[in-house]
């Protein structure tokens, strides 16, 4: 029990350590204004507070209003994957206006929402199928995310710090705090 509340207080302290960028998954920089939300004080990742909520109000809106018959699952089913089109947008980089990500995020939460409901209310799926099916949802949202460090990466290469979050005045103090805890071994 002893070792449970260790790692819970360890992990609180990691949380605690990446406070400053822990909603916005972006550095605090000028460079990242466009990429995240400001609601007062905080910053909030565009992508994550665009996607998650429209993937949630898609699935409640999706069973509260449209009658989940066979034929209609199928085409939830069919019409997903035209809302995943955007992702092209992502890949080649070209949602660098802040309404082109919002609008990307939206249609990709619209598709993902209809791809769960019509994978959790097809009859005839097996629930291991189903599982697998819905597991394709994680590897789709970990393109993404990948993609999108790759960016992060791209742009705070390209920045007179290099990357190098051991001197960057908005990364050095996380890194210095990961540090302080034993997170990680500075390089």
């Amino acid at each position: 029990m002893e070792h449970i509340k260790y790692k819970l207080r360890r992990f609180r302290l990691f949380l605690s350590d990446f406070k400053p960028i822990l909603l916005s998954h972006h550095p605090n920089c000028e460079k990242f204004q466009d990429h995240v939300y400001h609601l007062g004080k905080h910053k909030l990742c565009i992508g994550c507070f665009t996607f998650y909520p429209t993937v949630l109000i898609t699935i409640l809106f999706t069973i509260l209003f449209i009658e989940l018959n066979l034929s209609n699952l199928f085409l939830l089913f069919f019409i997903s994957f035209l809302f995943f089109i955007p992702i092209v947008l992502n890949i080649l980089g070209l949602t660098k206006y802040k309404i082109l990500k919002v609008l990307t995020k939206v249609s990709i939460g619209i598709g993902v929402g209809f791809y769960i409901v019509s994978i959790l209310f097809l009859p005839f799926i097996h629930i291991v199928l189903k599982i697998l099916l819905l597991l394709q949802i994680n590897w789709f949202v970990g393109v993404i995310a990948y993609i999108r460090n790759r960016q992060i990466e791209k742009e705070c290469a390209e920045c007179e710090y290099k990357g190098n979050y051991n001197i960057c005045p908005t990364m050095k103090p996380i890194v210095d705090k990961l540090d302080e805890h034993g997170f990680q071994v500075k390089k």
